[in-house]
């Protein structure tokens, strides 16, 4: 079995090339620091490239040396948290080009290949923000819930060809990237976030993992976040009351 895991050098995307190679799968992952990349080949010994997910060019030539996948894990990505009149251009632009941009161009350079041979299976991580906003997550949500609908239309395009599409809803996860972005995240975003409870990368990877291809569009692996979802389709209003930045006159 073939595996190719963007973003696989840290983080959910390392825990999953992880799980990956534990399995017996030829693993290769895809990340922009070669750095990093040599250190995940010394500890799995997987293959990579040093690719930049938001530049077109680079994932053809990078897709062009590669083996089509039997599953394909998107996982780059990163999050800014902030308040609207706070979040940079620079975050803006960056957060489209890298969170919605990065998977449709894996997903252009490889999912021809997987149509005409009738199977693969292919994961898009989003987040839980990707089916229910919260405060101070207004940007990043935006490209979370651009992943969803992403994942759900082609899903709907490539199922009658053999290839499953599905949806990574992990809620807050401790990699790198979590440690980075709460440097600069607003105290009660963090507690908000922190209420629905942190996972270890290594039990969303083995969720991610063990149910891919498997079920719906929507992988979540954590209790709370199953609930909030549920309850986000059941009774909006009701869900959506969690997701609520504090009133005038609290701090931010």
């Amino acid at each position: 079995m073939k595996v190719l895991v963007t973003g696989g050098s840290e983080g959910i995307g390392l825990a999953i090339a992880a799980e990956a190679v534990k399995a017996g799968a030829e693993v290769e992952i895809w990340a922009r620091r070669e750095d990093k990349l040599r250190a995940a080949e010394q500890a799995l010994g997987v293959s990579w490239q040093a690719v930049d997910v938001s530049d077109p060019e680079a994932v053809r030539a990078a897709a062009a040396r590669t083996q089509v996948p039997d599953r394909l894990f998107h996982c780059a990505g990163f999050a800014v948290a902030q308040f609207i009149d706070q979040v940079g251009d620079d975050d803006v632009t960056g957060l489209i080009r890298t969170n919605v941009a990065g998977p449709i161009q894996v997903v252009r350079a490889f999912a021809p290949a997987m149509r005409e041979r009738g199977s693969g299976a292919i994961v898009l991580t989003s987040s839980d923000l990707g089916y229910i906003g919260l405060f101070g997550w207004s940007v990043y949500s935006a490209t979370k819930h651009a992943v969803v609908g992403f994942a759900s239309a082609l899903r709907n395009e490539l199922k009658p060809f053999g290839v499953s599409v599905q949806a990574l809803c992990p809620p807050a996860t401790q990699t790198p990237g979590y440690d980075k972005e709460n440097v600069t995240k607003p105290a009660s975003v963090r507690k908000a976030e922190e209420a629905g409870g942190v996972m270890a990368p290594e039990a969303v990877a083995h969720y991610a993992w063990a149910r891919c291809g498997r079920g719906g569009l929507h992988l979540i692996p954590n209790r709370t976040s199953r609930l909030l979802f549920a309850l986000s389709r059941l009774s909006p209003d009701w869900a959506h009351s969690f997701a609520r930045a504090p009133g005038p006159g609290r701090p931010r």
